[in-house]
C-alpha cells in the first residue's frame, strides 16, 4: 500500500464538520493510531491499514453522540481517495474500507487487522469516562491488562 499520510489527515480534517479539539477529533485519532501501532508490534496487523483507519474511522461524523451511519460515511469517503491518495491492493483496501465502515456495528472480527482498529479506537473510551472492558476487545494483546492500564492512562489525561 503506497499513500500520502500527510494529506490523507489533511482531507480527513477538511471532512470533519466537528471541532477537531473534541471527544472525536484530533487527539482521539492520535491515540487510535498509537493504540493500533503498539498492538501491531505484537499481533502482526497490517500498520498502514491502522494508520490509515485512525485518521479515516471518524471523520464523517456529525455529531458526538449517536451517529450510527459514521462508519459507512467514512468508508465512502475512504473510497474517493483510492487511487489518487491511497494506492493499495483491492485485498488490502477492502480490509480498510471493512474495518471503518464496520467499526460502529461490529462486536469482535477474526481477521488480524480489522480486530486490531476497532480494538485501537475502544481502547480510548477512557476519554468519555468509561474503561475499556475485555469482552469488547477482539485480540489477546488488546486484552492484556497492562495494555488496557495503559492505554486507559492515557485516553483520561
Amino acid at each position: 500500500m503506497q499513500y500520502d499520510f500527510r494529506e490523507i489527515s489533511i482531507r480527513a480534517k477538511q471532512r470533519f464538520p466537528l471541532s477537531l479539539k473534541g471527544i472525536h477529533g484530533l487527539a482521539h485519532w492520535q491515540r487510535v493510531q498509537e493504540n493500533g501501532l503498539k498492538l501491531a508490534r505484537y499481533n502482526g496487523a497490517d500498520k498502514d491499514i491502522v494508520r490509515l483507519f485512525s485518521f479515516l474511522h471518524d471523520c464523517c461524523r456529525e455529531n458526538d453522540s449517536a451517529d450510527p451511519d459514521h462508519g459507512p460515511r467514512a468508508a465512502e469517503f475512504a473510497e474517493t481517495l483510492r487511487g489518487e491518495l491511497i494506492v493499495a491492493a483491492d485485498e488490502q483496501f477492502e480490509r480498510l474500507v471493512a474495518a471503518i465502515r464496520d467499526h460502529t456495528h461490529g462486536m469482535h472480527h477474526r481477521d488480524i487487522t480489522i480486530a486490531t482498529c476497532w480494538d485501537a479506537d475502544r481502547l480510548d473510551i477512557g476519554r468519555v469516562g468509561m474503561r475499556p472492558e475485555r469482552r469488547y476487545l477482539s485480540t489477546k494483546i488488546a486484552q492484556e491488562d497492562w495494555i488496557m492500564k495503559w492505554a486507559y492512562k492515557r485516553s483520561t489525561r
